[in-house]
């Protein structure tokens, strides 16, 4: 009884609110009346009791005894003032319904073991109003001027899954007003006659009506939507009333209809906590009156489609009954729910859960809990705990694994109906306008119901880990100073005071001297606290996001395998690098491979990176980039000793808007009659080199053209490009045969091979080419068919499919790998 807990009805989606508390009486009324026998009460307590007397709370409602409950002792229950119901013990019931202003301790407790049959003293009555009743708010002191129980923080049932944000929109009054008019709808007849009638309409309508003609008006008129809107919202309106008129009809009184909300969704409730008074009857024809109600709703939208042929009619009536069918569902608050739990006679289902799941471990006793119910009550719960955890369980396993791509589809949604309003908005449409906004509304209501879902599963869990801790670190303080006051604890010999301990000595010995601050404690790992590394996407996003940041999973594997690719691309550059990308075979994507490698370390770099187009035939490199300037390489290697500065030689590059990568476009002049040679290619990298850190050539693919080997020679690295094909892979081992043999075999070791444009599926031997190439280089990486590449015009990263973008990468840290081994050259 010390803790309130929650137990019975509390919430439902569209349907009534109900919340009850279990104060946990059952096993400590037997305890109290022992302790009044045998006179264990403070001595001081009888000549209190004698001067004090007591009442019960103003606005309190006795409900009276639960009707076939499905616990094993009787329960009695109460309303408060703040519609908390809680539930009593048969002790603290009958001190509660005879505590009266003119009443002396003594009358009560003559009065209350009258009723009970066992002696209960005044001083035991002080015991059981003052611990036990006051704490819940339902009894006081007659002229007790302390502060008034709404202020006073009470026991509060707070439900995982509740209503919130209440409002009236019938008063009790008008509701037993109207309840009392429909009450004759649920005389049996009528009843067979309604459910009936919503049968034979549907298979009627099934068989004569054309649905699709009426989905395909709504698309032709969305405003239309509207209308169903508002039908449903009626609908829902009168599936409360179902409820109200079925709690009228048992001989109980209905409370306010109202509307709250559920989570964030907005939903209707009925107050039936009368209910309460009812057979276990009585209470399932309540749970069901909404759905009877509903059944009504169903004929006349039916009679009315029949009558107007109107679709907006048929829809309705057909969206009512996938609705109707939802509230059947016993897994939330729903109305399948409440008769699942009239049915075993106990309120709160998911109260039960901790203490059935507990109940279940091998080994382990029954939870009182468990054992307060009878058998076939608890058959009922324990066979809904074990259907009902593990859906809950996968059901937000999924929300959250799927969460990135709601929010994506959301995100589209919303842009979608954005532009519609914007059409509708100079057209004065107001109609289409509402439309638009209620859509977006609806929108976004899940999202958010699945966030804070989330969050009030995570934060018991963030709020039990932080208690953990501080317990940890209090238990480690306290060992600490019992540690200390153990080795410097004196003696009482005088000879023992001025003794030191040899152990204490070489403790002290060992402490160093404290440093003297200086400017050197100003810095990130002194004045900030430690940043972790967050994740970027996945179920592991969505838990960092919405708990508020205050739980970080880490980064997935596939995070961390990005991450360590990235950390090898960003090796450290010592002056500049040079970087060949060459092919024996055009068309295999060379010059995509340069574009690539270059966009990808001037983002993921934020070095200076240029692309040069090496390649006498008229390269088109800078074509892929951007627009490229009228400035040529012949036109740097003329101006080469007016190029003093970076942004001088800017004048002469294109750069590409998302990569930033600079381009150096080689002549594409028809007069052209002569190709630049290896002196000239010689110079060209030599200005480079003094403003670049990297620099990547687009070779031709003659192997014997003196500017080519001139490139090699300059070269740092080597990429080689070529096709899944046979052929492709022939041409790349004469390439490297050739190198060998010709002083370059130290560039062939180091060099990555890329093994570019396979497809799925394709019969091609890459296998065993990339067997062959990793003989002899140092990297052979593959690179996916990506339709962006195809077409030949400028390229972003960012158009490309995420598996090319990963291996690209890939491929950009393999290059890198080998950027510490080359000296200075500027």
């Amino acid at each position: 009884m010390n803790q309130a807990t929650e137990h019975g009805y509390d919430v439902v989606g569209e349907g009534r609110h109900i919340p009850t508390q279990d104060p946990g009486t059952h096993e400590t009324a037997d305890r109290n009346d022992a302790a009044d026998r045998n006179g264990t009460a403070p001595s001081g307590a009888a000549r209190h009791a004698a001067s004090t007397r007591w009442r019960r709370t103003p606005d309190l409602d006795v409900l009276g005894q639960s009707q076939d409950s499905g616990l094993r002792d009787p329960t009695y229950l109460v309303r408060r003032w703040d519609d908390q119901v809680l539930q009593l013990s048969e002790l603290l019931y009958l001190v509660l319904i005879h505590l009266e202003p003119f009443r002396s301790p003594e009358e009560v407790a003559s009065l209350v073991s009258d009723a009970h049959g066992r002696t209960l003293t005044p001083a035991g009555l002080e015991y059981v109003v003052t611990t036990r009743l006051s704490p819940l708010g339902l009894a006081e002191e007659v002229g007790d001027g302390s502060v008034p129980p709404s202020t006073q923080a009470l026991p509060r049932a707070n439900p995982l899954l509740a209503l919130t944000v209440k409002g009236t929109i019938v008063p009790p009054y008008w509701s037993r007003r109207v309840a009392g008019w429909l009450h004759p709808l649920y005389w049996p007849p009528v009843v067979v006659l309604g459910v009936l009638g919503m049968v034979a309409l549907d298979i009627y309508l099934y068989r004569t009506a054309d649905f699709w003609l009426a989905v395909q008006g709504v698309f032709l008129q969305p405003t239309q939507a509207l209308l169903m809107y508002v039908a449903l919202t009626a609908a829902a309106l009168v599936h409360e009333v179902g409820h109200a008129t079925a709690c009228r009809y048992g001989g109980a009184r209905p409370g306010a209809i109202g509307v709250g909300l559920y989570i964030v969704f907005p939903a209707f409730y009925t107050d039936v906590t009368d209910s309460y008074r009812l057979s276990r009857g009585g209470r399932v024809r309540t749970d069901l009156g909404g759905l009877y109600f509903n059944a009504w709703c169903v004929v006349v939208m039916a009679a009315a489609y029949l009558q107007t042929g109107w679709g907006v009619m048929l829809l309705s009536l057909v969206v009512l009954q996938v609705q109707m069918l939802q509230q059947l569902l016993p897994v939330v608050r729903f109305d399948g729910y409440y008769v699942l739990a009239d049915l075993a006679g106990v309120p709160d289902l998911f109260s039960r859960v901790g203490p059935v799941l507990r109940s279940l471990r091998p080994g382990q006793p029954p939870d009182p809990r468990v054992q307060d119910l009878t058998p076939r009550a608890r058959r009922l719960v324990t066979g809904w705990v074990l259907v009902v955890v593990p859906l809950l369980v996968f059901v937000i396993g999924w929300l959250v694994w799927s969460l990135p791509e709601f929010v994506d589809s959301a995100r589209e949604g919303i842009r979608a109906q954005q532009d519609a309003f914007a059409l509708a908005w100079p057209e004065r449409d107001v109609a289409m306008m509402a439309l638009s906004t209620i859509s977006i509304f609806l929108i976004l209501v899940p999202l958010v119901g699945v966030a804070v879902i989330l969050w009030k599963l995570v934060a018991p869990l963030v709020a039990l880990a932080r208690a953990r801790s501080r317990r940890a670190a209090e238990q480690r303080d306290a060992e600490a100073v019992a540690a200390a006051e153990a080795m410097f604890r004196g003696s009482d010999d005088p000879a023992e005071a001025n003794r030191v301990d040899p152990a204490i000595a070489a403790a002290v010995a060992a402490v160093p001297v404290p440093r003297l601050p200086s400017a050197a404690d100003f810095s990130d790992d002194n004045m900030l606290p430690r940043r972790a590394v967050v994740p970027t996407s996945g179920w592991r996003r969505a838990v960092f996001v919405l708990s508020g940041h205050s739980l970080n999973p880490g980064l997935s594997p596939a995070e961390q395998r990005r991450a360590a690719l990235e950390a090898r691309l960003r090796t450290p550059i010592e002056g500049s690098r040079r970087v060949v990308v060459m092919s024996r075979k055009g068309g295999v994507g060379k010059t995509t491979m340069t574009l690539a490698l270059g966009s990808i370390f001037a983002m993921l770099r934020g070095d200076r990176v240029v692309a040069v187009d090496a390649n006498p035939d008229a390269g088109n490199l800078a074509h892929r980039v951007a627009p490229p300037r009228d400035r040529k390489i012949t036109d740097v290697l003329r101006d080469v000793d007016r190029i003093d500065s970076y942004s001088r030689l800017r004048d002469y590059t294109s750069q590409a808007e998302e990569s930033r990568l600079e381009v150096l476009a080689s002549d594409d002049d028809p007069r052209i009659g002569q190709a630049l040679d290896r002196d000239d290619y010689h110079g060209l990298i030599t200005l480079l080199d003094r403003f670049y850190n990297l620099i990547l050539l687009d070779t031709g693919t003659g192997i014997l053209d003196s500017a080519n080997q001139g490139l090699l020679e300059e070269a740092d690295q080597l990429v080689v490009v070529l096709g899944p094909g046979l052929d492709g892979g022939r041409a790349a081992a004469l390439t490297l045969d050739w190198m060998d043999e010709h002083g370059f075999e130290e560039l062939v070791s180091r060099a990555v091979v890329v093994i570019n444009g396979l497809r799925k599926g394709a019969d091609s031997p890459h296998d065993l080419m990339q067997n062959h190439f990793e003989k002899r280089c140092q990297h052979v990486l593959t690179v996916p068919w990506d339709p962006a590449l195809e077409v030949g015009a400028q390229t972003n990263l960012s158009g490309l499919r995420r598996q090319t973008r990963d291996d690209l990468v890939q491929l950009a840290a393999a290059v890198a790998d080998n950027f510490r081994e080359q000296g200075l050259r500027r």
